[in-house]
């Protein structure tokens, strides 16, 4: 029986943390090794979601993807491969007819034994999202030591389905028992109704007979190919970070590996955001970042995929990071008690870009476990990515407006996550509700452009532009803008 590490518990010492490091006295007793646990809502999660829209309902098959036997989640928006033989990976993730997932082409379709996938053999990357135990390292028991690892990264793993209803389905994959690491890693894959919005549960359990500590370190593998030539990079491929203000590092981030003066990474000017862009050239950043969010877009398509997670402040990290990322390419890098060589050539060193989230450590003693969820939205969007609102879509360019005479022009480019109507919402200086306009159709599967002069009230002092879903409900507000600002 696995004992959930208390949640009540870890929030108490990641919050005290800060106080006594700037001297604040606090109770005895007080734990120093933190066990980071997701916050639980008031609210189940179900609730939050779409209601069930009957055009995008949620369903659950059992089909092949490229010759792997998967569970196929879908709601007519998106679709989630999920396949157990090859390490209970979700192989790939689909908006419209629009995959996101790197998927290595020399292993389509092969389940590979152990034999073929080792440290002799090589690592049989098949692509697609994992979870591993982090941090990476080879100098002690207390660092994980990399792929190849079949157990947790390449072997059978079980899987049930957990929910079959137009709200939602779920399937749960259940990797072997790792005495190694003393992990056993449970990922339940959730797809809802009417939304693009991806939940996925990470579960670590310690089956071990010792006290561990590590944190869950999660990696999609995005497809870096060239639209037009797979053989070549794709040029027009980004991820969006919003540093940490407060960050520890002097430029919001670090480079573990590689070159720190690789181009791929770039401040930008004026914003606290860490743009990087794929280069076929090895590297890789790391931040503490705090938004709780990242974006990856492929311009050639104007798709993003927004990965979103819980940031604890004042707990500790692997790596002292909160998110990575790595440029698949060639070059030599340094791991520490070796180097690693990579080739320049695809076939080898294929094109993808890594975005990586990890969670705080987790202490577990035998039979406990810790949990720490993360959220996909994939959705049509245009580069580059400025905001995000988690549950409503991404912002590309922010939202402007324009008092002319007895009108406004509204101007503005994002992705949604929900089918709906992007509308505008005038309010007085006071906060009263003034009017309401509905400006255009959105759609995920389409990049949501306003563009357009209204009416604006005589007494409006700011608009804002909300996601109004099929049911009228504001799933929230894309921008917002003063139009009179105090004199």
């Amino acid at each position: 029986m696995f004992r959930p590490v208390s949640t009540r518990s870890i929030l108490v010492i990641c919050l005290a943390i800060p106080l006594l490091l700037a001297g604040v006295p606090w109770r005895s007793g007080f734990r120093r090794s933190p066990k980071p646990e997701m916050l639980t809502s008031f609210f189940s999660v179900r609730s939050l979601m779409a209601a069930p829209v009957a055009s995008f309902s949620a369903k659950l098959e059992k089909t092949q993807y490229k010759n792997w036997n998967v569970y196929k989640l879908t709601n007519g928006l998106v679709a989630l491969y999920v396949a157990p033989d090859i390490g209970g990976r979700a192989i790939q993730l689909q908006l419209g007819d629009h995959e996101y997932f790197f998927v290595n082409k020399s292993l389509e379709g092969k389940v590979l034994p152990e034999s073929q996938n080792n440290l002799k053999a090589g690592w049989a990357n098949y692509g697609g999202d994992k979870a591993w135990p982090g941090p990476e390292g080879w100098m002690s028991d207390a660092e994980w030591p990399s792929i190849p690892y079949y157990v947790l990264d390449g072997s059978h793993f079980k899987a049930a389905v957990v929910s079959e209803t137009p709200a939602e389905v779920a399937v749960r994959v259940s990797s072997p028992e790792d005495p190694r690491s003393g992990v056993q890693l449970v990922r339940t894959y959730h797809v809802y109704a009417g939304t693009t919005r991806i939940k996925v549960d990470q579960v670590m359990r310690n089956i071990s007979r010792r006290e561990i500590r590590w944190g869950i370190w999660h990696l999609i593998q995005n497809d870096a190919a060239d639209a037009n030539d797979p053989s070549k990079p794709n040029p027009d491929l980004y991820l969006y970070l919003p540093l940490n203000p407060h960050s520890k590092y002097p430029q919001g981030y670090y480079n573990p590996y590689g070159d720190p003066r690789h181009p791929s990474y770039e401040v930008l000017p004026g914003q606290q955001m860490l743009r990087v862009h794929y280069l076929y050239r090895v590297a890789k950043a790391a931040a503490d970042a705090n938004a709780g969010w990242y974006a990856v877009v492929n311009g050639q398509k104007n798709i993003g995929l927004v990965e979103s997670f819980k940031y604890f402040p004042g707990c500790e990290y692997p790596d002292g990071a909160s998110v990575e990322t790595w440029n698949d390419g060639p070059g030599v890098i340094s791991r520490g008690p070796f180097d690693q060589v990579l080739a320049n050539d695809p076939a080898k060193t294929p094109y993808f870009l890594e975005s990586e989230v990890l969670s705080p450590y987790a202490t577990l003693e035998p039979g406990e476990e810790y949990s720490f969820p993360i959220y996909w939205a994939p959705t049509r969007v245009s580069n580059p990515v400025a905001g995000v609102v988690n549950l409503a879509g991404a912002v590309s360019e922010p939202l402007t407006a324009k008092l002319d005479g007895g009108n406004v022009s509204l101007k503005g480019t994002f992705g949604v996550f929900v089918p709906g109507t992007l509308q505008a919402d005038f309010y007085s200086v006071m906060g009263e509700e003034l009017g309401h306009v509905a400006l255009t159709a959105a759609d995920p599967r389409e990049v949501a452009k306003v563009e357009k002069s209204i009416p604006a009230p005589a007494d409006a002092f700011r608009v804002s532009v909300t996601l109004r879903d099929s049911d009228g409900e504001n799933r929230g507000a894309l921008g917002n803008v003063i139009l009179r600002p105090r004199q």
